[in-house]
């Protein structure tokens, strides 16, 4: 496991990438980046969000509420292989406790949310998609060549709902790849491919997980129009091995994004890729700003 923070990256060999990328305003924006990463290896869950400009720091306020309750309320692990009937309780129990949350949240600041936890069963992995907003899940199936988006865009948001707009759970075969993005995807063009899902369906075809979002990211570099904030987790539920850690992304103010910006602009910000090693006996997440 690799985390380079002046890139907001993480990389795990063979199994995730996860990348934030603030929008093109840079150094010059008044606000913070409101869109956040979430990585949870130890309990298997994983989610993007993106907070309104108003508070772009609440998304990273939910997230680190929402990765204590996984480690406080439901004690899940990623290594645990679950009897299949045990996946229905955990969905109801998951559902209720992330709700609470949504009403603790609510009419404070907010936020779009999608989440998906993965449950390695005797069967097969079963991803509950917990989802709020216009962030988005796409899932990729290299054999079959499929890529469909799981998640429909709303005006549903943590701060402003009580519930979830929308609960899924999918079925992963050993080929099934995820991609989780904020709205920020759709400033990426596509062309000459017929649509985002296959331009990813592609991109996992030819790349290991952990290149993907860094790929995503090249194809809209050069891009002559402003682009959006942008938060991306690709990952191959079937390949995550026994990595232990809690990481979270972005989610920043004003005053911290500007200061990021300027260490990266002075050299103050090594652009290197670190190995990771964390504290499996520590519940604590990482900060990445």
């Amino acid at each position: 496991m690799y985390l380079n923070r002046c890139r907001r990256s993480l990389r795990v060999d063979g199994s995730v990438g996860a990348c934030l990328r603030n929008g093109s305003a840079g150094l010059f924006s008044p606000v913070g980046v409101g869109d956040c990463l979430y990585l949870d290896f130890t309990c298997g869950f994983f989610a993007v969000a993106d907070g309104s400009d108003r508070n772009t720091s609440a998304s990273r306020e939910f997230m680190g509420m929402f990765a204590k309750m996984l480690k406080n309320k439901l004690f899940l692990s990623a290594r645990k292989v679950y009897a299949v009937q045990d996946i229905a309780p955990l969905k109801e129990q998951l559902i209720a406790e992330a709700e609470k949350l949504l009403v603790e949240f609510s009419f404070r600041d907010s936020c779009t949310f999608t989440g998906v936890l993965l449950l390695k069963t005797t069967e097969k992995i079963v991803a509950v998609v917990l989802h709020m907003g216009d962030s988005i899940l796409i899932s990729c199936n290299r054999r079959l060549k499929t890529a469909v988006q799981c998640t429909k865009s709303d005006f549903w948001m943590v701060g402003r709902s009580q519930h979830f707009s929308q609960v899924e759970e999918l079925h992963l075969d050993g080929d099934s790849c995820l991609l989780l993005a904020t709205d920020g995807i759709r400033d990426i063009p596509f062309q000459p491919w017929s649509s985002h899902e296959e331009l990813i369906l592609e991109l996992f075809s030819k790349c290991s997980p952990e290149e993907v979002p860094g790929a995503l990211l090249g194809i809209g570099e050069n891009s002559s129009h402003g682009y959006d904030d942008l938060a991306i987790i690709a990952l191959d539920p079937n390949a995550l091995s026994d990595s232990s850690g809690r990481f979270i992304f972005g989610g920043t103010s004003g005053n911290e994004e500007r200061n990021f910006q300027k260490e990266k602009s002075q050299g103050l910000c090594q652009d290197q890729y670190i190995l990771q090693t964390p504290d499996e006996n520590s519940g604590d997440f990482v900060n990445v700003l």
